[in-house]
């Protein structure tokens, strides 16, 4: 008799049971997802181009606010208020400031020794000395004359008085013809030529007068114009003491102590402390952007001070411009002369503008694409770009702000359109 196998078999327990079939279960979910995000990624590598070490690229974030256009320019502190003292004549310097001397304004600080100006000042004041006196001869020389033009005019109202008395007695006798007719016209012809003499005598005291008035005027002409030539003579030689036209400190000496110097030669300079103003090189390319009243801000010790665009230079050399910013508040403390700093030169300002960080990427594709970051895969994007400034560059359009994007150089990728990026 054949056995059955009932003896062989194993009474199971349904928890066991249950127990294997969910472990199972978690083990097929598990092995899923594995599969699943083994096949995205692997799906990502098959559709990308070529795959970067995010550590080789700079990832920056697209952001709208406030846009602002700079330059950034080199220049120097300059004193804007520096004079510089030049020899009034020809003569010997003796220097009495010396440079990095502080001095006040109308200090003495030089004398030029120039025996040449002092005696044209005693030659010309002697000569002023007697066109004074001259003046003063003719003066009294008039006063005389027009005594005797008085003298003579009151002589010849005398005859003239006389003749007319002997006319009226001549008229009374030739009516009684006690003259003859000849004494009557004679007592006519002499009262005419009373009248005539008298008449002239007042018309050449009257022309006399004139011409008198005329030489007085002609010497004080003469004395006034002299006179202006010894003021401006004394000018020069009182100028042969030079004094600080402003308080400051003494620059470097451009002649040596007691040498001789000509007309019009640079001595010293003084420079005025209280003010400065920074001189920008301006490439010749941006000349035409910048203009007067456009803000500065000048960085000194690693703090920004604001400051404007106050004169321009009208000529180019060596393809730069010159300008001068003017501290609008107060200048950086310490700064001395010659000092190099740099200029932020605000050239325009936008609000509500996209932008992102300043980049190498524009060398890839001159600024027209970019490569847009998203979960680990970069998709190049055609892009549209505005004004640039020293750390950001605007975007017009084909970005978001709050995007990711790749703005270093991407020339390595050649001319692939989508990149995988490992940790």
């Amino acid at each position: 008799m054949i056995q059955d196998t009932s003896s062989q078999d194993v009474i199971l327990d349904n928890h066991n049971l249950k127990f294997s079939i969910n472990k199972i279960l978690i083990l097929l979910s598990i092995l899923s997802l594995v599969i699943i995000f083994l096949f995205k990624g692997f799906s990502n590598w098959l559709a990308s181009d070529r795959t970067v070490a995010k550590a080789r690229i700079q990832i920056a974030t697209v952001k709208r606010g406030q846009f602002t256009r700079d330059i950034a320019l080199q220049g120097i502190i300059v004193a804007a208020n520096s004079p510089k003292l030049y020899a009034p004549a020809i003569g010997n310097i003796t220097l009495l400031a010396k440079p990095g001397e502080f001095v006040k304004k109308g200090d003495l600080v030089a004398v030029l020794n120039s025996p040449e100006l002092t005696n044209r000042l005693q030659q010309q004041q002697a000569k002023l000395d007697s066109l004074e006196i001259e003046l003063e001869r003719k003066k009294i020389n008039t006063k005389k004359e027009k005594i005797k033009s008085r003298q003579k005019i009151q002589l010849e109202k005398v005859v003239l008085d006389a003749a007319e008395r002997e006319m009226r007695r001549a008229e009374k006798s030739i009516k009684i013809k006690a003259i003859s007719l000849l004494d009557y016209e004679k007592a006519i012809d002499d009262l005419k030529r009373s009248k005539l003499k008298h008449t002239f005598a007042i018309e050449q005291a009257a022309l006399e007068n004139e011409n008198l008035a005329f030489e007085i005027k002609t010497a004080e002409f003469e004395k006034n114009q002299y006179a202006l030539l010894v003021d401006n003579t004394s000018r020069l030689v009182k100028e042969l003491k030079m004094l600080a036209p402003v308080s400051g400190i003494v620059g470097s000496w451009s002649v040596e102590q007691k040498s001789a110097v000509s007309i019009n030669q640079p001595l010293l300079t003084i420079v005025d402390l209280t003010q400065f103003e920074v001189e920008i090189d301006i490439p010749e390319n941006y000349a035409d952007k910048i203009g007067l009243g456009m803000p500065v801000y000048v960085q000194y010790n690693q703090q920004k001070y604001p400051a404007k665009i106050s004169t321009i230079s009208p000529e180019v050399k060596q393809n730069i411009v010159k300008a001068r910013a003017k501290f609008t508040a107060t200048p950086p403390p310490g700064i001395k002369q010659n000092q190099r700093v740099y200029s932020q030169v605000i050239l325009e300002e936008k609000n509500n503008v996209l932008f992102l960080p300043r980049g190498s990427f524009v060398q890839h594709h001159n600024g027209r694409k970019i490569f847009v970051v998203k979960n680990n895969i970069a998709l190049l994007r055609d892009i549209q770009t505005g004004s640039s400034s020293i750390d950001k560059i605007e975007v017009i359009s084909g970005l978001n702000a709050g995007e990711q994007v790749i703005i270093s150089n991407t020339d390595f990728v050649k001319n692939a359109s989508t990149l995988t990026i490992k940790e």
